[in-house]
């Protein structure tokens, strides 16, 4: 019997019996819903034919959200500095999502899922940016792995306050409270020292220089400042003279090269099957068998050990195989649980499902270094935005496919299966770049791997 109809009722006496109702059905007009939990479908009756659309539109515009906030991140960023974007963003995050928690209706629900989204898109970003500018080139693979296995650490947490209580209002309280501190970041952070450098602010880095000196009871000269800083104005003019390109549109230059335009579009279908398999993954192991919130935790769980195993693997098998085989993997793992007897091995399923998010976890971590590896400089950074863009429709996608389910339980499963083993042998056909230098021509990225390309970093420009 579905959720969604009732029989009707033929003897209104008063006295419930079999005999009380028909064989017709009829669309339910109210529901009882778990009265141990509070959450925006059972407040605003969002289940059924008619609602069951509104539920998962949320998800979608929080996307679509982010996608319009990544734009002005990136420029306030690049504009203003790393500090001044994540202290901004956070703020105004914690800030919208609080005024979100006192939603009195739907589409109020709504707009502020949009403009909480918006705010908060360059958090993450901005805080990884910040974090690589920081690290040294020997910490900077850890310190990558430290930053992405926080992003897990967080949604666990968000599973632990959801467990505790279970009310959407509070929640979101709970959440977003904290972050309204982030106005007091300039005080706790400094800017990139790198960011002030490219942007000429020689006496700010100074002062965060003596600062780190005086806090870990050093003692730094004005000889030692000077030199550094005019150690890193050379670097900086040197990558200029590297990077500035001819005059070419881009666009000529990437359809001029049947080889990278390739490489372009099967990056692009990498970002999106990652995005859209990852967080489809996400978002429906609340309706997979058993408790919704323990399986969201233990989902986020793998993807701790996922950073560190792809930290390792990267460097010693290369970027390929770790790229093909983790998507291979994870289409594999999400196929097969359709094949699990129902009713046997009862934790089968869960466990395939978490090795599933495990693999794409994995394959989420490389296709960024990969991609960045793939193309040459001149267009690297408008390649790596097309990709990242159409990954973030595989995100704006992802929250619709609850809806496939009504059609057949299975089929989400499925697709994520099928579109992960289409991406790695697709991505079979990506050059290896372990062990490569970064190309600076289209040439240069036409040929990675081959002879001319593992030349010493010497002989490369500068």
């Amino acid at each position: 019997m579905s959720k969604c109809v009732r029989y009707t009722v033929t003897n209104h006496t008063g006295i419930c019996t079999n005999q009380t109702f028909s064989n017709v059905t009829k669309k339910c007009d109210s529901w009882i819903y778990d009265p141990s939990e509070k959450t925006i479908l059972s407040e605003w009756d969002l289940t059924c034919d008619n609602n069951r659309w509104k539920l998962t539109l949320v998800g979608t515009i929080n996307n679509v959200g982010q996608f319009v906030g990544l734009i002005f991140a990136g420029y306030i960023s690049d504009r203003y500095g790393r500090r001044t974007i994540l202290t901004l963003t956070t703020s105004l995050s914690g800030i919208s999502g609080l005024i979100h928690s006192f939603s009195v209706n739907y589409w109020m629900f709504l707009v502020f899922e949009f403009i909480d989204a918006t705010a908060s898109a360059g958090i993450y970003s901005a805080g990884f940016i910040l974090g690589m500018e920081m690290a040294g080139v020997k910490g900077r693979v850890l310190a990558s792995t430290i930053i992405c296995c926080m992003f897990a650490v967080g949604e666990m947490l968000l599973g632990l306050i959801a467990m505790w209580l279970r009310s959407w209002r509070w929640i979101m309280r709970m959440v977003y409270g904290p972050a309204v501190l982030a106005i007091l970041l300039p005080i706790l952070i400094p800017e990139s020292v790198r960011w002030l450098l490219a942007n000429g602010k020689h006496e700010k880095v100074e002062s965060i220089y003596r600062k780190m000196a005086r806090i870990n009871g050093m003692q730094i000269t004005d000889e030692a400042v000077g030199a550094f800083k005019e150690m890193n104005m050379v670097k900086l003019e040197k990558t200029e003279q590297v990077i500035a390109p001819k005059k070419k549109s881009p666009v000529m230059e990437v359809l001029k090269s049947s080889v990278i335009l390739t490489r372009l579009l099967v990056c692009s279908f990498c970002w999106l099957t990652n995005t859209f398999v990852y967080y489809g993954l996400s978002l429906n192991s609340v309706a997979f068998a058993g408790d919704k919130y323990v399986n969201f935790i233990l989902v986020a769980v793998v993807e701790i050990p996922a950073y560190f195993l792809t930290w390792f693997l990267t460097d010693y098998i290369g970027r390929k195989a770790t790229l093909s085989s983790s998507f291979l993997l994870s289409g594999v793992f999400c196929l097969a649980i359709q094949f699990v007897p129902s009713g046997t091995l009862s934790f089968l399923p869960l466990v395939l499902y978490m090795a599933g998010k495990w693999c794409i976890t994995m394959s989420f971590s490389t296709v960024y270094i990969y991609t960045t590896e793939l193309f040459p400089t001149s267009l690297r950074h408008s390649l790596l935005g097309i990709c990242s863009m159409t990954g973030r429709m595989g995100s704006i996608l992802s929250p619709q496919t609850p809806l496939l389910a009504q059609i057949m339980p299975a089929l989400p499963l499925i697709l994520f299966g099928c579109m992960g083993l289409f991406a790695g042998l697709l991505s079979l056909f990506f050059p290896e770049t372990l062990g490569t230098k970064l190309p600076d021509t289209v040439w240069e990225a036409e040929n990675i791997g081959k002879v001319q390309t593992r030349q010493e970093s010497q002989d490369s420009p500068s």
